[in-house]
């Protein structure tokens, strides 16, 4: 197990958020929370009559699962795959300077 250098912080103010971020990159819950991220803005990133008929489920390896209402949507969806994976890549660089979404699967 990987230790935390505590003397660096000795006699000197920190900020909260360096190190909770710090603290879950430590914990390897950093990447399951940017899995969170793409889940809440999903509506927000495809518009909303998208989100009304698909949800993403998961992420597994940089690929989102995206369970789609019918074949109708699902190829809709498909002719827009880049496109999706430009707007929620685009909105989670500017949130933790990642990218994780690499590829989408309609289901």
């Amino acid at each position: 197990m990987k230790r935390i250098d505590t003397k660096k912080r000795y006699n000197r103010t920190v900020c909260m958020k360096d190190e909770i971020s710090g603290f879950m990159e430590y914990l390897g819950l950093d990447s399951k929370m940017c899995e969170l991220k793409v889940m809440e803005i999903w509506n927000e990133c495809v518009g909303e009559t998208i989100a009304k008929y698909s949800t993403p489920v998961e992420i597994r390896r940089n690929k989102l699962l995206v369970v789609v209402q019918n074949s109708v949507w699902r190829y809709e969806l498909s002719m827009k795959r880049k496109e999706i994976i430009d707007a929620l890549n685009s909105y989670l660089v500017k949130i933790d300077n990642k990218k994780l979404i690499k590829e989408i699967v309609f289901v």
